[in-house]
């Protein structure tokens, strides 16, 4: 239910900003219960969809909970970790850690980095091709897609995330729901 939770929400997300092929379906918002069940039901679909193998094999449901926690890692720390490469030029915002940002960075992303070794190993032995955790290709093959799908198209359109939140725009949403 958590990786349904934040894949939805990242799903809506991705689609206000225009990332998602058939956003404005992703990102409509249900007029009864004022939450985005478009991407709601992607997200549980796709979460139905990734569990199917484990009726067949445990290592498959090993599998699909690694890529899920990594994944999640990965999203959350990125931010983090692009901060501690910007260094000193980083423009900090209204809240922050002060002195502490770049240890708990550092800390944040170094967790990061052994807890996705950790997941990615086998979990039970002798490691056989039906035993092997085969998230190691499952992360890869989606970094690479978004790799890719962001030299080949992305790039030239995508302008980043969009605000949404002044009191007009939140007061046009739920104009718009109650119409």
């Amino acid at each position: 239910m958590a990786s349904v939770t934040a894949n939805s929400r990242m799903i809506y997300a991705f689609s206000r900003d225009g990332a998602v092929p058939g956003s404005a379906f992703w990102h409509r918002v249900n007029k009864r219960t004022r939450t985005p069940t478009n991407a709601i039901w992607l997200a549980a679909a796709g979460a139905f969809l990734l569990g199917l193998p484990y009726l067949w094999n445990y290592t498959a449901y090993a599998a699909v909970t690694s890529i899920a926690v990594i994944g999640l890692y990965i999203a959350y720390v990125l931010p983090t970790f692009l901060r501690l490469r910007q260094g000193e030029s980083f423009q900090r915002g209204p809240w922050h850690l002060g002195r502490w940002s770049m240890p708990v960075g550092i800390i944040a992303v170094t967790w990061v980095a052994i807890i996705t070794v950790l997941f990615m190993l086998p979990q039970v032995s002798p490691v056989t091709w039906l035993t092997f955790n085969y998230a190691v290709f499952a992360v890869l093959a989606v970094i690479g897609f978004a790799g890719i799908y962001w030299l080949v198209s992305a790039r030239k359109w995508f302008i980043g995330p969009r605000v949404q939140g002044t009191a007009e725009e939140l007061a046009a949403i739920e104009h718009a729901l109650e119409v």
